[in-house]
């Protein structure tokens, strides 16, 4: 991602608006600032949020990125998964923070290489593990935000095409999600990096099957 930085720091990210690559960049180096906290410390409350050094300027954002996701995967490496840390409003074991940041990381480093014309695709397995996050964790938080009545006890089937994994998700507060084969009134089908994507409203190299409205509800509502 910090390649991308150094080639098209001024470069538009079309998935978020209003941010260029070097954005983008900075942002995701504060997220490691600000993990690499969570996976020291063990706090039982939301640690403020860092700010960028005042004064960075794009062509130095980078290398100071760089230096935040070495000293986040020294605190991750250190890291005692069990132990049960504030996650979100909630404790949870460590080990939360490992794959949040995964995806987390792998979501940005695809918009900032795409708008740098250097396209980069998440492994399958970070992928599966940015799947089930969204399915067993995000939806649960967005429906909890806000009542779904745009797709109560609708289904979305999600099919990973290059190796294992399907998802079915009834969606509802709390959604209900059954691992196998199944049919959905809607339903996703493609490379996971790309099922992924699909999932996160970036553009995606799937084939989408039922209900268009559906569909449609999903990017309007489900916010990653």
């Amino acid at each position: 991602m910090t390649a991308a930085g150094r080639a098209a720091p001024d470069a538009a990210v079309v998935a978020c608006p209003g941010w260029t690559v070097a954005t983008v960049v900075k942002h995701v180096g504060l997220v490691h600032q600000w993990a690499g906290v969570l996976l020291r410390d063990y706090p039982a409350e939301r640690p403020t949020f860092p700010k960028a050094p005042e004064g960075i300027s794009s062509a130095e954002v980078p290398d100071w990125a760089d230096a935040q996701r070495e000293g986040f995967l020294a605190a991750l490496d250190a890291s005692d998964g069990d132990r049960e840390v504030w996650a979100f409003g909630q404790m949870r074991p460590a080990r939360f923070w490992w794959r949040r940041q995964a995806t987390e990381t792998a979501i940005h480093a695809v918009d900032a290489t795409a708008a740098a014309r250097q396209p980069w695709t998440v492994p399958g397995d970070a992928a599966v593990g940015g799947i089930e996050e969204a399915v067993e964790w995000n939806l649960a938080r967005v429906f909890a935000a806000t009542p779904p009545a745009w797709g109560e006890g609708r289904t979305v089937h999600f099919h990973r095409t290059d190796g294992a994994g399907e998802w079915l998700v009834t969606l509802g507060n709390p959604p209900k999600v059954e691992r196998g084969h199944a049919k959905g009134d809607l339903a996703v089908r493609g490379p996971a990096s790309q099922v992924l994507l699909w999932i996160w409203n970036r553009p995606a190299d799937v084939e989408v099957f039922g209900d268009p409205a559906l569909a449609k509800a999903w990017a309007e509502n489900v916010k990653t």
